[in-house]
């Protein structure tokens, strides 16, 4: 073959291995010359149906997808892969659980990082339930680190966690919803860090088999839980305890009248969240010496004014040496009225250099504002924010009708609470942000005189204060939100130059 026939044929055979890489708009087809490694990372970041579909591309494709690393079976995506819109919800079911049982089966890759279910059974199925513990066992043999189980089986039954899941010393982290530990169940999760647990019934064997049989935890969140006596976490790497919603999880009334009632000890815990409902709910903060951040913004709307006035004054008491410090609405309320009621009302003092208030500022709960201030000579940081919570809205602003004869009686003595009660409380604070909420359910319309008498007193008594900022909880504009707005600033204006 002479020299030109040679590059004659090079050139062609470079012309068809160009044409091999293009795609039929005449692209370079770049997808198709990166690794499998690549690839597989790609279909990832897919949805696990939409990867599956990858494999009718070529026979290069037609298992790429087995080795992701991260499997999430959610059976409301599952179907579209079937086209199963005319199918009623039992064929759906089938559907997905034959999804699911084809990908496990076909899956390669050897670890898996995350893997979740999100499934709803009509009924107590004893064969789809040992389908899932097939499921679980085939994951934790795979070693799973992060699992993600919402599988709702029935009211009566929930599903309960295999023994092959609860000893497992791969996982990292596990977020389990409307499911249940058996009671012969041994937990073991050496590795695990992270621990969500929701809708359940737990008891106190539980939590000591929690604490005891994970060493490296470092958070535990428990939501729509009861039954506890005592949760005491004792491991030296949990930092982090959120307690959410406090309530049976088949919504029955607790069978036993002290399943209302538990201590905490969490020595180690830095970060403490208590939110959501926990009505008809005594608990008390037996042990956290190591907090900084405590969020209590829980909900008690069954009030017995002094029976909580002693429970608040315990809980700021045991949370005193954070130095982050969000409080309730209802905390202000019971504090107010006690006060106009004559009680004496020494609250302990607080640590706290960050102070997050939720509360409606009005002339009732500035009393309960400015004393929990007078109660914080360490603050640097205020944060004023509006209730969200509807329910306590109606309740407190019944409340204040309630109470607003009883504040206008009180005249002069009102005035001497708002002259004297934050007086020499505020040298340290530097920082204020008080969002406003004047929209919405417009309860508070005509009432900014605790306001007007706040933002004075901020100014008058926080004389190292260099950011005073003011903003509404919403971005819409109005006419009712303009005029109070206005309303604030001419009064604000009209405050001595020296503030």
């Amino acid at each position: 073959m002479g020299e030109e026939e040679e590059k004659q044929s090079a050139g062609s055979c470079g012309n068809s291995k160009t044409k091999r890489i293009r795609s039929e708009t005449g692209g370079i087809d770049w997808i198709s010359q990166l690794p499998d490694s690549v690839i597989v990372q790609i279909l990832s970041l897919l949805t696990l149906t939409d990867a599956c579909k990858t494999a009718i591309l070529s026979k290069r494709w037609q298992y790429l997808w087995t080795y992701i690393d991260n499997l999430n079976f959610d059976s409301r995506d599952g179907f579209f892969l079937f086209k199963t819109s005319k199918l009623n919800s039992s064929s759906k079911a089938n559907r997905f659980i034959s999804f699911t049982d084809n990908v496990m089966r076909l899956h390669r890759c050897s670890n898996i990082k995350e893997f979740s279910l999100e499934f709803v059974l009509n009924h107590d199925d004893v064969s789809t339930i040992s389908k899932i513990d097939k499921w679980l066992e085939i994951a934790v043999n795979k070693n799973v680190k992060d699992l993600y189980l919402k599988v709702w089986v029935s009211n009566e039954q929930p599903y309960t966690l295999p023994q092959v899941l609860c000893s497992n010393s791969s996982l990292v982290g596990l977020n389990c919803k409307y499911c249940k530990l058996s009671e012969n169940c041994v937990l073991n999760w050496p590795s695990l860090k992270s621990l969500t647990l929701t809708n359940l019934l737990l008891g106190d064997e539980n939590i000591k088999q929690i604490s005891s049989g994970c060493p490296q935890l470092e958070s535990l969140e428990l939501s729509e839980f009861c039954g506890l006596h005592h949760l005491h976490i004792t491991s030296p790497k949990c930092t982090r305890l959120l307690l959410i919603d406090h309530r049976h999880p088949l919504n029955d009334s607790d069978p036993l009248d002290n399943h209302c009632f538990f201590d905490i000890v969490a020595p180690f815990v830095q970060h403490l969240e208590i939110s959501g409902a926990f009505h008809d709910v005594k608990f008390r903060l037996r042990d956290i010496s190591s907090l900084v951040h405590a969020d209590l913004n829980f909900h008690n709307h069954t009030w017995g004014v002094t029976n909580d006035l002693i429970d608040i004054k315990d809980i700021l008491s045991d949370v005193r040496c954070a130095s982050e410090l969000t409080v309730p609405s209802w905390f202000i309320e019971v504090i107010s009225k006690l006060m106009l009621e004559n009680v004496d009302l020494p609250l302990p003092l607080l640590e706290c250099k960050w102070l997050t208030i939720n509360s409606f500022i009005t002339k009732c709960s500035f009393l309960g504002i400015g004393n929990l201030l007078s109660s914080t000579p360490y603050l640097e940081n205020l944060t004023l924010l509006p209730e969200q919570d509807f329910l306590a809205v109606r309740i407190i602003h019944n409340d204040i009708n309630f109470l607003g004869d009883d504040i206008d009686v009180l005249g002069n003595k009102f005035l001497s609470f708002q002259g004297n009660l934050i007086k020499g409380s505020l040298e340290k604070l530097k920082n204020s942000k008080v969002i406003l909420a004047f929209c919405g359910d417009d309860i508070f319309k005509d009432d900014t005189t605790g306001l007007t008498q706040l933002l004075k007193s901020l100014l008058e008594h926080a004389r190292n204060m260099v950011k005073l900022v003011i903003s509404l909880s919403h971005w819409r504009r109005c006419n009712t939100c303009s005029t109070r707005i206005s309303k604030i600033i001419e009064n604000l204006l009209g405050f001595p130059e020296d503030s």
